[in-house]
């Protein structure tokens, strides 16, 4: 009978070790399934997140670029309005038939088209001659949108402003009587609407730069040189 017991005893320990045993790894391969559910599940939106951000920082980058790319391009565009002559360079002399020690044209003038919203464009022609002081010698406003030049000589398509030297409705020639070069600067703006000045506005260069300062889309210049001597 000791026996019998002793065995009894030995099979009702083995099979709740082997009960327990199977809990446990029951309980394990659960909480690990559990574990692999929770990892699945945080990879999934973490790896999506990381997809969107990634995604969103490339657009961003487009973006940019493309805004870049505009402003840039309205820079550039303000960069590219180019004003130039067939007849002369910057920084280059300025032809004797432009002066009063030839025939008195106005300078022939080309410009690329002005940036997107120009509804039309100014010209102006000035030299300092010292600190304080400023000549001009043609002002040209309400040229239409569509005219990107003036001939040598010509009758620029606008209005005509004064000139410093006998305050008409026209182009004045440089006529320095002083020695030595002489600097013009000759000017062209893009505008975004049409100038307006007071009924019976004489209008000078400082007139006309006061009265586009806020209209000024873009401008360019030429400078050229004259000798006398």
């Amino acid at each position: 009978m000791q026996g019998t017991d002793r065995n009894l005893v030995c099979m009702k320990k083995r099979i709740i070790t082997s009960l327990t045993w199977m809990i446990l790894v029951t309980a394990g391969c659960s909480a690990q399934t559990n574990n692999d559910s929770v990892a699945t599940t945080s990879v999934a939106p973490s790896s999506t997140a990381a997809e969107s951000v990634s995604t969103s920082s490339i657009a961003g980058t487009t973006l940019s670029t493309v805004a870049a790319g505009t402003t840039t391009g309205g820079s550039t565009a303000k960069s590219s309005f180019t004003l130039t002559s067939p007849d002369m360079v910057s920084g280059g002399a300025m032809p004797v038939a432009f002066t009063c020690d030839g025939q008195s044209q106005s300078p022939s003038l080309s410009w690329t088209n002005g940036p997107t919203g120009t509804v039309g464009y100014a010209i102006a022609m000035h030299h300092i001659p010292g600190p304080g002081d400023t000549h001009w010698y043609w002002v040209v406003y309400n040229i239409p949108a569509t005219t990107t030049k003036v001939v040598a000589g010509g009758i620029a398509p606008g209005t005509l402003g004064t000139n410093s030297v006998n305050n008409q409705l026209a182009y004045a020639p440089p006529c320095s009587k002083g020695p030595g070069i002489k600097v013009y600067t000759l000017t062209v703006y893009a505008l975004s609407a049409s100038p307006t000045f007071p009924s019976g506005t004489s209008v000078s260069r400082d007139v006309l730069l006061t009265a586009i300062s806020n209209i000024t889309l873009a401008s360019s210049s030429l400078d050229v040189t004259y000798d006398r001597s």
